[in-house]
């Protein structure tokens, strides 16, 4: 199976169309891959993706993993009692078709994104480019500033480039914490063994509704270097990776500094990444 919509995003930009004809061409990609992959639900734990990883060979519970997980990425508890995070970096994107459809003008746009911890709210300021000093923002709805007002929109483009950018943010942090997960099995990856450890937003019941995520735990160094994920608000059939590397200490908090965004882990090419500049914690002004 030969996906288009990789096939266009590797292409479309040495096609010798004019920029009207070049969206038109994007948004008809967009739409043939919705309805090629559409019907399907993805799911990160079938039959035929359980053979991807070996059973436990250890006592080892979910709770352990979560205390030496969390030992390492924030031994003081600090994140949880943090309430924003400010973010300064730069998203370059490898693949211009996919970026025309979010509100950036760059291949490589600067930024610094202020976001509400464990709660949907996140405000986007460009640095670079013809929208520099322009803030938008996502609450579980678009809106913008003109001058100092508030106002809200009805982007789809915002929103489905803010709300993940902050889940992509977050998740280094915040899905070892969630409710309900469990141990999976190990797979190794580029000669690193990984724990893999399953979670989902609601009911499994209801597997077309809520998102799954599978976080690859590096047993060497208990980091998270990636996450499998879905997007049942994009598309049912939808799946992705964060790639997670770089990591520094910030206000004694383990964070990444370097975030892909790729179709699978052995993808070579990643969709578009975050270079991060700095990271702060901080209360509301």
């Amino acid at each position: 199976y030969c996906d288009p919509l990789h096939f266009l995003k590797q292409n479309i930009t040495t096609f010798p169309l004019n920029v009207g004809l070049r969206l038109i061409v994007g948004y008809g990609a967009i739409l043939l891959f919705l309805i090629l992959t559409g019907c399907s639900t993805a799911n990160l734990i079938s039959e035929d993706r359980r053979k991807e990883w070996t059973p436990l060979q250890s006592e080892k519970s979910i709770q352990q993993l979560q205390q030496e997980v969390l030992r390492q990425m924030d031994p003081f508890n600090r994140y949880q009692r943090g309430k924003i995070m400010r973010v300064t970096a730069s998203d370059t994107w490898n693949s211009t078709l996919i970026r025309w459809m979010t509100p950036l003008d760059l291949d490589k746009q600067k930024f610094q994104a202020h976001l509400e911890l464990y709660h949907q709210g996140i405000e986007y300021t460009f640095l670079n480019g013809e929208k520099k000093e322009q803030t938008i923002g996502f609450d579980g709805q678009s809106y913008e500033y003109v001058t100092t007002e508030k106002r809200y929109t009805e982007s789809t483009g915002s929103s489905l480039y803010l709300g993940p950018l902050q889940s992509y943010l977050e998740w280094c942090q915040t899905l070892m914490r969630h409710p309900t997960k469990k141990i999976l099995g190990m797979r190794e990856i580029n000669n690193i063994p990984y724990w893999i450890v399953y979670t989902i937003e609601g009911s499994v019941e209801k597997l077309d509704q809520h998102d799954q995520y599978l976080i690859y735990i590096n047993a060497q160094n208990n980091r998270i270097d990636y996450v499998e994920f879905t997007m049942r608000d994009l598309m049912k059939s939808y799946k992705g990776v964060v790639h997670y590397k770089d990591y520094k200490t910030v206000e004694g908090i383990l964070m990444p500094f370097w975030i892909g965004i790729a179709n699978g882990i052995f993808q070579p090419d990643f969709d578009h990444y975050f270079a991060i500049e700095s990271i702060e914690f901080r209360s509301p002004d």
